[in-house]
């Protein structure tokens, strides 16, 4: 069950993020904008910083979940709804991914992420092109990983005018094109 105060903190401090740098962000601003007393705050955190770590280690959880789940078809390949999965899961959480994602907050986060992916796209890859190199099938990643970063970036900060299905469909696309280069 989820703690109605611990989801209004964080959803103010995510809302302050939008408009000041952490460093700006005082626990009673954040108080104030929760509608929480301090007490109820310090309760639950001992800092602003340690209610950014847990909005991220629950956005890290339920990625991680998203990825243990089966996404490929019967023939091994990419089932066609990880990607509207996937930009579903961006959608239900953007805000955050749009924080995670700026540059004024600088967390591992992505950079495991992104390593979770390879290990479930090489597993994939491999399967389907079992002549294919390793290196090859790495270089397909990083540049299928950047392209996916790029993509939600422009996607997050131009208003998401696409609905997920269409933003799925242009990462479907743009993966399928560049898989050529593994055959």
């Amino acid at each position: 069950m989820k703690n109605k105060n611990i989801e209004k903190i964080k959803s103010a401090l995510i809302a302050m993020l939008e408009t000041m740098p952490i460093d700006e962000i005082s626990a009673t601003m954040l108080c104030q904008q929760a509608e929480v007393n301090r007490a109820t705050f310090y309760y639950h955190y001992n800092s602003i910083q340690d209610v950014l770590t847990d909005i991220e280690a629950q956005v890290e959880r339920e990625f991680l979940h998203f990825l243990a789940q089966s996404t490929v078809d019967s023939n091994g390949a990419p089932a066609k709804n990880f990607y509207i999965m996937f930009f579903d899961f961006v959608a239900r959480n953007k805000n955050v991914c749009k924080l995670l994602l700026g540059s004024q907050y600088k967390s591992d986060f992505f950079n495991r992420a992104v390593e979770a992916g390879r290990s479930k796209v090489v597993t994939v890859m491999s399967t389907l092109y079992p002549n294919c190199p390793a290196s090859k099938i790495n270089y397909y990643y990083i540049f299928v990983s950047n392209g996916f970063l790029g993509l939600l970036n422009y996607w997050l900060n131009s208003g998401m005018h696409e609905t997920v299905e269409e933003i799925a469909e242009i990462g479907e696309q743009v993966s399928y094109m560049g898989v050529k280069y593994l055959m």
